[in-house]
């Protein structure tokens, strides 16, 4: 029977070895045979007692393959439930594996194992009982007290889960009987409780209330800074016609003699954008003289074949006569040019006669005055002579100044006529020395020069905006580095005003506010009229005074807006002629 017995071992044994050796060459480690054998004993394949580690193993690995369902997935419960001691024991069963074969199942062994694993059941349901009850006192326990009276063995747990319990507890006190957690947990909700809520505590009073003196401290140059901001004046306060040329001739039987002033920054992009501009502008204020600024042309653009400049001046302003002032040191840059209406007698008188009835008839669309003001050598009762120029200079008469074509002056019999175009201070305002005390100085004593004979007009592109009435963003930081708005630039125009001469604008519209001569086109402030106005007529006081002696007087001045082709806009300014 023993003999038998033993037969039977050895083949089962063989077949096993055979099987293993022919599906796999590993074997899974001791664990998880464990494990499956405490969870489901069943699916284990039963083979005789064997004393080898080896042969044990074999039997065990064999069962895998027996076509029986074994669930060896976790249960989500079971995982949650996992103490320290099932790992002890695991770690346990781990060294037995290697140290000790594992009985079969029917012996004697295997029912003391089985007893084993029940009672390591219970314990560990007994151990994980609290945990249930633990997860939800701790969601009842959002803001309310919680205490916890776990063993020693749940401790480490319970720390792991603090965390959670912080972030739930905002706004609630938490208490427990270990000490520790007593510290972390109350610690986090005062720090967090002084930004939102109040305390009970003294501490976290004082805190809320030096934040708040931080804030209201904070807050006190942020009111300091808007009180102090600049002024943004963009509208354009309706301004009054102080003269009327047409009522004029009709009732006093004097001419408005008209000057208009425009800087087109670059004649040739000019009359490419606009051709009819400076035709349609001299025509609708039946103009006397036009000035032009920073044409940017040499002389031998006028009579280019390409360009045809002075083809299209005879064609839209043929009865004018042209004066150009060119910058030879330095090409395309600056330049002035002054158009004069012609007049004569004879042959010519009759053609000029026509241009002239023109005027007339704007001046007395309604009688037969305008006839009367085209023959012979005067203008109703304005002689011709007074209209035309005695004298045209393309330079200021000194050298270190006329090499950029700045100026052209004409003299008429009533007044002295200057067009200038200052120079630019530069964005770097590396010329502002020169600009304020060489140009300016030069500038103002040529003009009192003339001045001495006869009284003095000049006008054009100032480069220089006055004072706040001619500035949209009066007290912005960067004005006093932006040339154009300097300290020095504004102190050396009242210089000059201050030797008896006079803003013909400000002086006729002192209260007008948002009339501005130039706006900057790649900001795309002209649509919303944030502008400066740099573009004046600049006149002897003797101009102003309205006396009965007074042959020549300043009657209106103001912007023409609404006509494009440059950054600058038109202004124009009306002489009252008497008989």
């Amino acid at each position: 029977m023993f003999s038998f017995s033993t037969t039977i071992r050895k083949v089962l044994l063989i077949r096993s070895l055979l099987v293993v050796s022919t599906r796999t060459a590993a074997f899974p480690s001791s664990r998880v045979f464990n494990n499956l054998h405490q969870r489901s004993e069943s699916a284990f394949f039963a083979v005789p007692y064997c004393t080898s580690n080896n042969q044990l193993r074999i039997g065990q690995y064999q069962a895998l393959f027996k076509p029986v369902t074994v669930n060896t997935m976790r249960p989500k419960r079971a995982a949650s439930k996992m103490s320290a001691a099932a790992t002890a024991d695991d770690v346990s069963n781990d060294d037995a594996d290697e140290s000790t074969p594992k009985p079969l199942k029917g012996s004697a062994a295997t029912t003391k194992k089985s007893k084993v694993v029940a009672t390591e059941k219970k314990e560990t349901k007994k151990k994980a009982a609290p945990k249930k009850k633990a997860t939800p006192k701790k969601k009842v326990a959002k803001g309310a007290e919680s205490s916890s009276d776990d063993d020693d063995d749940a401790k480490p747990k319970a720390k792991k889960k603090a965390a959670p319990k912080k972030k739930v507890a905002k706004g609630a006190e938490s208490s427990s009987d270990e000490e520790p957690p007593k510290t972390k947990k109350k610690a986090t909700p005062k720090k967090r409780k002084s930004k939102s809520t109040t305390s009970d505590s003294e501490d976290d009073d004082s805190s809320s209330t030096k934040k708040t003196k931080k804030k209201k401290s904070s807050s006190s140059p942020k009111k300091k800074a808007k009180a102090a901001d600049h002024q943004r004046w963009t509208e354009r306060m309706p301004l009054t016609r102080l003269w009327n040329p047409e009522t004029a001739m009709t009732s006093k039987g004097s001419y408005t003699f008209t000057v208009i002033s425009w800087n087109v920054a670059g004649l040739r992009a000019f009359i490419k954008k606009q051709p009819d501009a400076l035709a349609n502008l001299a025509e609708r204020y039946q103009a006397d003289v036009i000035c032009l600024q920073e044409h940017k042309l040499q002389d031998v653009h006028l009579d280019d074949p390409k360009l045809k400049i002075r083809e299209h001046f005879e064609e839209k302003l043929g009865g004018f006569e042209s004066h150009w002032s060119y910058s030879t040191t330095k090409k395309g840059y600056s330049g002035t040019a002054m158009f004069i209406r012609k007049r004569g007698g004879g042959d010519d008188a009759s053609k000029k006669g026509k241009k002239q009835a023109k005027i007339g008839a704007f001046f007395t669309s309604k009688n037969k005055e305008g006839d009367e003001a085209a023959k012979g050598d005067s203008i109703g009762e304005i002689p011709v002579s007074h209209l035309q120029p005695l004298n045209v200079m393309t330079e200021l008469g000194l050298p270190k100044h006329d090499g950029e074509g700045r100026t052209v002056t004409a003299e008429f019999p009533l007044f002295h006529l200057t067009n200038v175009y200052v120079p630019n201070s530069g964005q770097k305002l590396d010329r502002l020395g020169y600009r304020t005390e060489e140009w300016d100085t030069d500038f103002l004593n040529k003009m009192q020069q003339l001045e001495k004979g006869k009284p003095v007009i000049w006008l054009g592109d100032l480069n220089v905006a006055h004072n706040e009435k001619d500035t949209w963003n009066e007290g912005a930081k960067h004005l006093v580095k932006s040339a154009g708005t300097t300290p020095q630039e504004r102190a050396s125009f009242d210089r000059q005003l201050g030797a008896g001469f006079v803003d013909a604008f400000r002086h006729l519209h002192q209260d007008a506010m948002g009339h501005y001569s130039y706006w900057s086109q790649r900001a795309g402030n002209r649509e919303p009229n944030k502008g400066l106005r740099l573009d004046y007529f600049i006149c002897s006081k003797d101009l102003m005074e309205d006396d009965d002696d007074r042959k020549v007087v300043v009657r209106d001045c103001y912007m023409v807006p609404s006509s494009l082709g440059s950054d600058h806009c038109p202004i124009v300014l009306e002489i009252e002629m008497k008989k």
